[in-house]
C-alpha cells in the first residue's frame, strides 16, 4: 500500500509553529498564574503581619501607659537590675573576717612578740595598715631583729584554698562543711586537717539529689527522711601512705573514689619507689600571701613603753596581700606560715592577744627608753 501525502511542505510547517506557539502560551499562563498566586500569599503575609504589629503596638502603648502610673518605677527597674548582678555581685564580693585569721598567721607564736594597736583594713587594694610594737622574748634581746624578722616573713607566707569534694569528685556545697571546733580552732589529728561533712542534712550530698525527693507526692515522708544526723570525716591533708597503698592516690598526686579536698594551691608528688613505706612525699605551693613590696615598714619606728612598762619598738607597716586571699569565690581559705602554722579563715577567734594598747613614745627624761638598743625584759624601774 502507497501513502501519498497531499499537504504541501508549507502548511505541515505551518501546524507545527501554531502547535509550538500554543506550547508557549500555556506554560505563560501557568508562570503568569503561579507568580499572581505567589504575591498574592505575600500580600496576605504581609497583611497579616502588618495586623499583628498594629496589635502588638497597642498593647505596648497599653502597657507603657499603665507602667507610667508607677510612681516607683525607677526603683523598681533599679531592684530588678541589682537582683539581675547579685551573682556577679556575691562573686567580687570580700571577706572581711579573714583579715584576722592572716594576722594570727602572720604574727609570730614564740617567746618574740608583736602585737597591734591599731588595724586599718583596705579591701579595695587588698591591702591592711597596722600600728604595732615589737617585743623580743628571746635572745638575741634586739626589738629590731623582731621587726625585720616579721617583715623576712612575708615572702615565704602561703595560703590554699578550693573546694571539698565526694569520692566521685562531685562537689560539696560550703555550708556542709564543719572546719573548726567551738573556738575557732582547725580540726587537727596528728599532722593531718580534716574537716566534718554534714553529709545527712538536706542538699548536702551531691549523689542523694534530695531536691528530687522533696516533692514527691506518693510518699509523705520522703522529706522527712532526706535530713539525718550523719557525718563523714573529711581529710584536707592527704593520708599518702594509706590512700596510695589503696590505689587512691597516684604518685603524680591525683586523688580518686576517697572525698578529699581539692586544692587550688597545692600539688603533691611521690617518689622513692611504688611501695607506700618507701614513697616520700613533696608539696609544692604556687599561691603566695603577699605580693608586690609584701610589706612596707615606715621610717619612723621609734622606741617607746607599752602599758606594762616594758621597752618595746613601735612601727607601722603596711602589708599587700593576695587578691584572691579575700575574694568570697574562693572558699576554704588559709593562710599557710612558714613552719605550717595555718588558721582557718571565716571562724578564727582567738584574737585576743594579737591586740594591745598602743606603746607610749619615750619621755623626755627616760633615757632608757630612748637610748634603748635591746630588750631585757625589765621595766626600767
Amino acid at each position: 500500500m502507497f501513502e501519498i501525502n497531499l499537504v504541501p511542505d508549507i502548511k505541515e510547517q505551518v501546524i507545527k509553529a501554531q502547535k509550538i506557539r500554543n506550547f508557549i502560551f500555556f506554560v505563560c499562563m501557568v508562570v503568569a498564574a503561579a507568580t499572581i498566586g505567589v504575591v498574592l500569599i505575600l500580600l496576605a503575609i504581609k497583611s497579616g503581619q502588618d495586623i499583628n504589629m498594629a496589635s502588638q503596638d497597642g498593647k505596648l502603648e497599653k502597657m507603657s501607659a499603665k507602667l507610667a502610673q508607677y510612681g516607683d518605677l525607677d526603683e523598681i527597674l533599679t531592684l530588678q537590675g541589682q537582683l539581675n548582678k547579685i551573682d556577679e555581685i556575691g562573686q567580687n564580693k570580700k571577706v572581711f573576717s579573714r583579715v584576722f585569721s592572716i594576722i594570727g598567721t602572720l604574727l609570730p607564736t614564740n617567746a618574740d612578740k608583736i602585737t597591734i594597736s591599731e588595724l586599718t583594713v583596705n579591701l579595695g587594694e587588698n591591702t591592711f595598715t597596722i600600728k604595732g610594737q615589737a617585743d623580743a622574748g628571746e635572745e638575741p634581746y634586739i626589738d629590731y631583729r623582731v621587726l625585720e624578722a616579721f617583715k623576712k616573713s612575708m615572702s615565704v607566707m602561703k595560703y590554699d584554698y578550693g573546694r571539698f569534694v565526694d569520692k566521685n569528685g562531685n562537689e560539696i556545697p560550703t555550708r556542709c562543711i564543719i572546719e573548726t571546733d567551738e573556738n575557732g580552732n582547725a580540726l587537727m589529728e596528728g599532722n593531718s586537717q580534716y574537716v566534718y561533712w554534714t553529709k545527712g542534712k538536706k542538699g548536702c550530698d551531691p549523689s542523694r539529689n534530695d531536691e528530687l525527693n522533696t516533692n514527691s507526692d506518693e510518699d509523705e515522708e520522703s522529706e522527712e527522711k532526706v535530713e539525718t544526723d550523719e557525718q563523714e570525716k573529711i581529710y584536707r591533708t592527704p593520708q599518702f601512705k594509706e590512700w596510695y597503698k589503696a590505689g587512691y592516690m597516684t604518685a603524680n598526686g591525683e586523688i580518686n573514689n576517697v572525698a578529699h579536698f581539692r586544692s587550688e594551691c597545692i600539688t603533691y608528688t611521690g617518689t622513692g619507689g611504688n611501695k607506700p613505706s618507701n614513697m616520700t612525699w613533696v608539696e609544692t605551693n604556687t599561691c603566695e600571701l603577699t605580693t608586690g613590696d609584701r610589706i612596707v615598714i615606715d621610717d619612723d619606728s621609734s622606741n617607746a613603753r607599752d602599758e606594762s612598762g616594758n621597752l618595746v619598738l613601735k612601727f607601722n607597716a603596711t602589708i599587700y596581700l593576695n587578691e584572691d586571699v579575700l575574694s568570697f569565690k574562693n572558699k576554704h581559705m588559709m593562710a599557710i606560715a612558714p613552719s605550717g602554722r595555718q588558721n582557718m579563715t571565716d571562724s578564727y577567734l582567738q584574737i585576743e592577744g594579737m591586740f594591745a594598747k598602743e606603746a607610749e613614745e619615750c619621755d623626755p627624761t627616760d633615757s632608757a627608753c630612748l637610748n634603748n638598743q635591746s630588750n631585757t625584759g625589765n621595766t626600767g624601774e
